[in-house]
């Protein structure tokens, strides 16, 4: 990737102006990718509506859901609104009853407590996201619902935060109704016009 962009001659000057220099590097490429990606920014959801007042923007169903979310559920304590992310990392036990678990942050840390930990995501736009986890092993909320509602996977890492929740089949399809009302507005991205 790196030498197919290095010979692209119009990318020199934009990477000069942006880091100082012409070198086309992974790392260079990464934060220019990663600058990208925190432009793009989720809004004007029907929860967000919600939240400003439209009584009418979701359903009863995810008004329960958000009940769910916010109480019995637990889940606004690993992912607080707005952004629905603490933006730590927790074992939920996804994987780590695989014969070799991706250990994800222990892999940086070396820390044993970080052992099958990962970054919680935001929710927001997570109805057009699948698959879900690190692993992709839940291709649908519902699923990821039902990871939640058993407790994880145990381990001896699993965060404590994790215990299985007893949800009924009415307050999981609640708990999915209120997830969907997170996707915003669709983003209006253009793809560039590629140098030659």
């Amino acid at each position: 990737m790196v030498s197919s962009l290095q010979r692209i001659q119009s990318y020199k000057p934009l990477f000069r102006k942006a880091f100082g220099t012409d070198e086309i590097t992974a790392e260079r490429v990464a934060k220019a990718i990663a600058s990208f990606e925190r432009t793009l920014l989720s809004g004007n959801s029907a929860f967000d509506r919600f939240q400003a007042g439209d009584a009418k923007a979701i359903s009863a169903s995810a008004k329960r859901g958000f009940a769910v979310f916010m109480s019995k559920g637990n889940c606004s304590q690993c992912h607080p609104a707005p952004n629905f992310t603490d933006e730590q990392f927790h074992n939920a036990g996804v994987g780590m009853n695989k014969p070799n678990p991706d250990l994800g942050r222990y892999k940086v840390t070396q820390n044993e407590a970080d052992k099958g930990a990962f970054r919680t995501p935001t929710l927001r736009e997570i109805a057009l996201t699948s698959p879900y986890f690190h692993d992709g092993s839940a291709t649908t909320l519902a699923e990821v619902v039902e990871v939640y509602d058993r407790g994880g996977t145990k381990n001896p890492h699993l965060d404590p935060k994790i215990k299985p929740l007893r949800l009924s089949n009415q307050e999981q399809k609640d708990l999915v109704e209120f997830l969907q009302t997170l996707t915003g507005e669709p983003l209006k991205v253009e793809a560039p016009a590629l140098p030659q």
